[in-house]
């Protein structure tokens, strides 16, 4: 019961839409191609004359009660250059895990950065702690991944792996809005 409570104080906190829990069982049938299409916001940024494409959050909970929202970003110059990358927040209780490395597809991604650390509200499961991580990956590994989508593991001093997957029905729909077609 708690557990549920958790779940649904934390997805009101944290302001997650298109709620997915999936357990990392690799289901895609609740991502649509159209939803991310539509769910992708583009945003013009005036100083640099460029754009930001932000992916949907994929919301789901894995066996060791980590809360982990996750989504594609791009950034795209006045020129059209575009960089991508992953940005997942990874949300838990007990201590700090400090999630320092990541494998894309049985690689290590050497461009795995933390973005920020914070610790919130302590309560009888302990407190919460909160860790922000970005992967940057390339548009050729995006297409090559629109038919079966990808996994990251990130891994954490603690011992701790999670596994993040993206699926190939949110590849293309990000990949549409991204590159403009429908």
């Amino acid at each position: 019961m708690h557990r549920i409570i958790y779940r649904v104080v934390l997805l009101l906190a944290i302001g997650a839409g298109l709620a997915a829990c999936n357990h990392n069982d690799k289901k895609i049938s609740g991502w649509e191609i159209n939803d991310v299409y539509h769910s992708t916001i583009i945003t013009p940024n005036s100083v640099t004359g460029g754009k930001t494409y932000q992916g949907p959050p994929i919301n789901t909970m894995d066996e060791v009660n980590t809360y982990e929202m996750f989504s594609l970003r791009a950034e795209q110059t006045k020129q059209g250059a575009k960089t991508y990358e992953l940005v997942a927040q990874l949300t838990y209780f007990s201590q700090w895990r400090y999630y320092d490395s990541a494998i894309l597809e049985n690689t290590p991604a050497s461009t795995f950065k933390v973005v920020g650390r914070e610790a919130g509200a302590c309560g009888e499961r302990g407190c919460i702690f909160r860790e922000v991580l970005s992967i940057q990956l390339t548009e050729a590994f995006l297409k090559d991944r629109m038919k079966k989508g990808f996994i990251i593991t990130v891994s954490s001093k603690s011992g701790i792996k999670t596994e993040l997957y993206v699926p190939p029905q949110y590849i293309q729909g990000y990949m549409q809005a991204v590159n403009g077609f429908n």
